[in-house]
């Protein structure tokens, strides 16, 4: 297991000059200091506190769930180190991210996909946190924080809180400029009934989401389970119908998703009074319903590359990054090559335009099992059978399912009927552009701070959650 992790993630220890030509190991940012050593080892000699999870059909008030609220966060106070920690963890985050973002692509084919970055990552280290022996050093290594000292003590291991807490900061910082930006993440693990949870490892979790849930849930009826954990999820958000699961493992005794719901507006927008053509396939399109907007963004039609690139903005500093082929390219084709480094050559290359822009106003709805893209990536039982999960519980774990669940949707902000026709007749000397995004295309969502992918994915359908 080893041997392949290190072969297959060797690129995570490349040098990230994260500030001022400064180089900081990863690593060195995000391992325990000698006082969190000294306090882990008092803790090894303490009894574990363990609790048996409350049914997933209890009825129980809502004050008295184990929640998670969201919390405020001012980039100004993280210092230096800081800010080290958040762009060395972003470069991790992106490098594992793409990797299974390759695999994702293979699985879904031509189908339409959004993947989380920062929520896969997020999920990773929670099971991280729960692991030990050589479970923790090898999702250590494929997390991209390989250490090479051949040391096996505390001093060798990366604080899982640390790096939580800086995904945390990573989501604050998109996620607190205003009211064009609105998200929520909801983690849930479910147990068989007799298995006991650690407490400390489930407190631990609370930077992980907005809101954390941990129930028990009988496993032997597969159907049935999918049934609860389903009805569960739905009872606390605004979404029905989410269809998470549509089974689940019968030999599991643990199961974990993760659910975002996540909501851009995009400014000076308006929805067009009836659907637009968006074609599926080139005999094929359905009608949708589309958003205008007209501005300077930042565009680039390659011709050579046979496709375009616009940058539309939806916060201060945050933005979407369009990316459509031309001229009989494909989606594959481009998606065949898609690396960091790509999307770097695309913002680099960006200009000024006066562009009128039409895009689908997005519904989507995506679902992966993480379990599925580490067996893609050539490491099946990174989480499987033979894990060591002594951490979460003092039974055997045997985990199922790890299903990450995103709901999309890019709106406009609503303008009156005297608006709508002042922007539909606002004329200057400079002749616009007209872009639409009216065929499939790729999308991305960045933190502008520090350029972490939020979502990054494929559109065939721009409607597919309805």
């Amino acid at each position: 297991m080893k041997v392949q992790i290190i072969l297959l993630h060797l690129a995570a220890y490349v040098a990230v000059s994260v500030c001022n030509r400064v180089y900081v190991h990863p690593f060195n940012l995000f391992n325990f200091n000698k006082t969190e050593c000294e306090k882990a080892e008092k803790l090894n000699h303490t009894i574990e506190k363990l609790f048996i999870p409350i049914s997933i059909d209890s009825k129980i008030k809502s004050e008295d769930e184990l929640v998670k609220e969201k919390t405020s966060f001012d980039v100004k106070q993280l210092g230096i180190t800081g800010n080290y920690m958040l762009n060395s963890l972003t470069y991790l985050m992106n490098d594992f991210g793409f990797r299974a973002l390759n695999a994702l692509m293979k699985m879904s084919k031509d189908d339409t996909f959004l993947l989380s970055y920062t929520n896969l990552y997020a999920t990773m280290i929670s099971f991280y946190l729960g692991a030990s022996g050589d479970t923790s050093d090898d999702l250590q290594t494929i997390l991209g924080f390989l250490h090479s000292s051949g040391r096996a003590d505390c001093a060798s291991k990366v604080n899982g809180l640390k790096v939580l807490s800086t995904l945390r900061n990573i989501d604050n910082l998109l996620f607190s400029k205003g009211a064009n930006i609105d998200a929520l993440t909801i983690a849930c693990i479910f147990v068989a009934p007799d298995v006991p949870l650690s407490e400390m490892f489930v407190q631990n979790l609370l930077p992980s989401a907005d809101e954390l849930y941990v129930r028990s849930v009988d496993f032997t009826n597969s159907i049935k389970t999918a049934e609860l954990i389903n009805d569960f999820l739905e009872s606390r958000t605004s979404k029905k119908n989410l269809n998470v699961l549509k089974s689940t493992d019968e030999s599991a005794n643990l199961l974990y998703t993760s659910y975002i719901h996540f909501t851009g507006k995009i400014n000076n927008s308006f929805l067009f009074p009836e659907p637009q053509d968006f074609w599926i396939e080139p005999n094929r399109k359905i009608l949708v319903p589309m958003l205008s907007v007209s501005g300077m963004f930042q565009y680039k039609t390659d011709d050579t590359m046979n496709q375009t690139v616009l940058k539309l903005p939806i916060s201060e500093n945050d933005f979407l990054l369009l990316v459509q082929p031309t001229n009989g390219n494909t989606l594959k084709n481009i998606e065949s090559s898609i690396s960091w480094d790509t999307f770097q050559k695309w913002l680099n290359n960006l200009s000024n335009r006066k562009i009128d822009l039409s895009l689908p106003k997005l519904e989507i709805e995506s679902s992966y099992d993480i379990q599925e893209i580490l067996a893609k990536l050539g490491v099946p039982s990174l989480l499987g059978n033979t894990a060591n999960f002594r951490k979460i519980s003092n039974v055997d774990i045997q985990v199922g399912q790890i299903i990450n669940k995103v709901n999309f949707e890019l709106e406009s902000i609503a303008l009156d009927t005297s608006e709508v026709k002042s922007h539909l007749s606002d004329k200057d000397d400079i002749e616009p552009l007209e872009v639409k995004y009216n065929e499939p295309f790729l999308l991305a969502v960045f933190e502008g701070t520090t350029k972490a992918f939020i979502f990054i994915g494929r559109i065939t359908n721009p409607v597919n959650a309805l």
